[in-house]
């Protein structure tokens, strides 16, 4: 597929306008490498020593090996991110694409392959790439002798490795290929390129989650790779006179009416999956902790009764023994996985119940010493406020449990006539400069804070966050105006 349109990719990985994909230089080594290997095939030489394709496939891996659960939260920041990259700067969407596919599959590198042409000779180029290989951005494989047209050629994600030993242009490429996970995407039916993850530790196995997650960004990868089609052709065209000024700003205007749209539009799916999650969550603790908490709590009463007979009346009194200490430890975790998706305080006693006793339970679980301090005599706020509330300072205590290193954190509530506000405040390591930078950029940086910042935009609030080597402040505030307060406070019985 001859693909010139869809050109002006510098080698940061955004989109210029002077040159094509066909134009970019192959100038890093493994790029020599794959030229010479890409000369070969042409005359129909296969590298010696090269094995079968199927000796390196290792697919059915991804159905045998224990899987994650899915993350349809971490799914649903991530698309937020590239659809926040889109409208914002979508010059850089597929830099901002390879960057979301390292972090959600947690891989050494991932990239973008894109089918285009170099003299008549059909080749990937590749315009982004994150992680350790990002050294290698506008190198690429060959059409028809490499990984990228394997997946092409099979219509179907694949999991490769020791590719090496097929590829032997990978042989000097450093960090060397452990596995590799290609997914096609497509324009229109039609594969117009791949997106991958490569591990280089040997302890890093994907599976099929990091399939599924695949797909969900393919699907994006379409979407974007459209999109950058469509304002390069218009640039080609203003460049050429072809049309004239007025009408291509009227064209200009109306592409970006529908990408303003559009985004909207997903803007507000991302609000409506975040909000049927919440439910879910509701409901899911509610019938965890009505059903199987009931009936754990009914066998240990029994347990219970028959642990009191005289040892002469039970065969092994020690198994009974260990069924009640058994029962007793389910019905704690039962509780606990419970009141984590979705703690009953929340409904029923409000925000500053539940955030006490979560903080609580975060300091026994993390070792972190935590503060809590809430206004005197708060009253009850609006049952949306209380659920963003909530979920923003569920994933702070995360993120400073995981990321900080912090030994303490604070946590202050205030609330006035006109506004309430969230302050989250740790003593660790602080939040990297690069994405400081991309927050301060386009206020996005990870999926936690995409989240959390679709959450305060829905309500009309905003999420600032201060970071350097002293420790990070996260502040989220919330404008109790006639929207959110007709909101009710609480729900009725289910």
């Amino acid at each position: 597929m001859t693909d010139k349109r869809y050109g002006n990719l510098s080698r940061n990985g955004q989109v210029g306008r002077a040159s094509s994909l066909s134009q970019i230089p192959l100038q890093t080594e493994v790029s020599q490498i794959v030229t010479q290997s890409a000369e070969s095939q042409k005359s129909g030489v296969i590298d010696a020593g090269a094995v079968p394709l199927e000796s390196i496939l290792c697919t059915e891996e991804l159905r045998r090996r224990p899987s994650r659960p899915p993350d349809y939260q971490k799914e649903n920041g991530a698309l937020l991110v590239l659809s926040n990259a889109l409208a914002d700067t979508p010059r850089t969407v597929l830099q901002t694409l390879a960057d979301t596919i390292l972090e959600v599959c947690q891989s050494g590198s991932a990239g973008i392959s894109l089918l285009t042409t170099d003299n008549g000779e059909a080749k990937f180029c590749w315009p982004a790439i994150a992680g350790e290989w990002k050294q290698h951005i506008g190198g690429g494989t060959p059409r028809n002798f490499g990984p990228c047209g394997d997946v092409l050629d099979c219509n179907t994600p694949l999991l490769f490795r020791n590719v090496a030993l097929r590829y032997t242009y990978f042989q000097t490429v450093i960090p060397a290929v452990e596995e590799a996970l290609l997914v096609p995407f497509y324009v229109q039916g039609k594969a117009v390129g791949t997106i991958w993850a490569v591990a280089h530790n040997s302890q890093r196995k994907f599976d099929a989650e990091d399939e599924r997650l695949m797909l969900s960004l393919g699907r994006f990868a379409s979407s974007a790779y459209q999109l950058l089609t469509s304002l390069d052709a218009l640039n080609l065209g203003m460049a050429r006179g072809e049309k004239k000024e007025v009408e291509l700003r009227l064209s200009n205007t109306k592409l970006e009416s529908l990408i303003e749209e559009r985004t909207g539009a997903l803007r507000k799916l991302t609000i409506s999956l975040l909000q049927s999650q919440d439910e879910e969550r509701r409901r899911f603790g509610r019938n965890l902790h009505d059903s199987i908490g009931q009936y754990l709590t009914i066998i240990k009463m029994n347990l219970d009764a028959m642990n009191g007979l005289g040892r002469g009346d039970l065969k092994q009194p020690e198994l009974l023994s260990q069924c009640v200490h058994a029962v007793e430890e389910c019905l704690k975790e039962t509780r606990t996985i419970s009141y984590l998706l979705h703690p009953p305080l929340l409904d029923e006693a409000g925000f500053e119940s539940a955030a006490r006793w979560y903080v609580d339970g975060f300091a026994q679980r993390g070792g972190i010493q935590a503060k809590l301090s809430f206004p005197e005599n708060m009253d009850r706020l609006p049952r949306s406020v209380e659920l963003a509330l909530f979920r923003i300072l569920q994933e702070s205590l995360t993120n400073v449990h995981r990321h900080s290193g912090s030994p303490t954190v604070e946590i202050k509530i205030e609330v006035d006539a006109e506004r309430v506000s969230l302050a989250v405040r740790d003593a660790g390591r602080g939040i990297p400069r690069r994405v400081m930078e991309q927050f301060q950029r386009s206020g996005n940086a990870g999926v936690g804070l995409a989240g959390m910042r679709a959450r305060l935009v829905d309500l009309g609030g905003e999420l600032t966050v201060q970071s350097d080597e002293n420790g990070t402040v996260l502040q989220a505030t919330i404008p109790l105006h006639e929207r959110t307060r007709r909101q009710p406070q609480r729900e009725s019985a289910a």
